[in-house]
């Protein structure tokens, strides 16, 4: 595996961190495939290491996350599978992330 850099994940505008056999990252990324959502897939232990997902958006957002998924969508931190569901529960326009808090 070659790491990853911070520079590198700030780079993505829509991001998913998976890990293999996770089934809310399958479910996260079938409801982004749903929308015809362009995003670019990490797997934890092939393409970035749990330390650097965890230091990433811990540096990024100031929480601490352990767990897959974690979802970037246009350049926003999201959260998880539920915070995904959330979020898009939320939007008006389908096409636009626009202001959402968590």
């Amino acid at each position: 595996m070659s790491e990853m850099t911070m520079e590198q994940l700030a780079g993505y505008q829509n991001l998913v961190i998976t890990q293999p056999n996770c089934p809310y990252c399958v479910k996260a990324k079938a409801i982004l495939d749903a929308r015809g959502t362009e995003y670019t897939s990490l797997v934890l232990g092939e393409d970035l290491s749990k330390i650097l997902m965890v230091d990433f958006i811990e540096q990024a957002t100031g929480n601490v996350v352990r767990t897959v998924p974690q979802i970037f969508l246009d350049g926003q931190y999201i959260g998880g599978h539920d915070d995904l569901v959330a979020f898009l529960e939320r939007q008006v326009d389908g096409d636009e992330f626009g202001d959402f808090e968590l």
